[in-house]
């Protein structure tokens, strides 16, 4: 798992839950070596049959394992990563549209108003919102523009400055 992955599944954990878990694998792990050693669980003591016994412990190990995979995931988020900021991030100012506010989050989400044309004018406005995906190594985003009766994917690429669409159209970062 990368972090962009992890980060889109999960939000990440605060630092007491993060050192909460490392203090629970760190046990698992002594308790891991103590059954190796012939010392069982205080469960495993009151089971009567091995069978019972062995069903306890595979589940106990799969469940340690996965602790374990849980907490090498969150220990490599570091603070830094959690709140890495995109470069599409922040406000636009869209020509066809102006005085109209636009915005892009770091989770794609794209914001902002219409006007018929502009918002400069005291016209009424619209609010909308939108879903995109943004590829930062490839300085894209994609952006769902159906619901506003337009491309369901359409591309925007970083140019420097601001955003450039396929019509030409460039919205430039504030």
């Amino acid at each position: 798992f990368g972090f962009s992955l992890f980060g889109a599944l999960f939000s990440p954990l605060p630092p007491i839950a993060t050192m909460a878990l490392t203090t629970r694998v760190m046990r698992m792990q002594s308790q891991s070596q103590s059954q190796s050693q012939g010392v069982r669980c205080r469960t495993c003591t009151t089971m009567s049959s091995s069978t019972q016994r062995s069903r306890h412990l595979k589940k106990k190990n799969e469940l340690n394992s996965s602790l374990a995979l849980l907490a090498s995931l969150v220990i490599t988020v570091t603070p830094a990563a959690a709140h890495a900021v995109s470069i599409f991030e922040g406000n636009y100012a869209d020509p066809k549209h102006p005085g109209c506010a636009r915005a892009i989050a770091s989770n794609g989400v794209v914001s902002g108003t219409d006007g018929t044309p502009g918002c400069e004018n005291g016209e009424p406005q619209r609010p909308w919102n939108l879903s995109g995906k943004i590829f930062e190594d490839e300085k894209k985003i994609f952006i769902d523009f159906s619901p506003k009766g337009g491309p369901k994917d359409l591309t925007g690429e970083w140019v420097g400055n601001g955003v450039r669409f396929p019509d030409g159209n460039v919205w430039k970062k504030l």
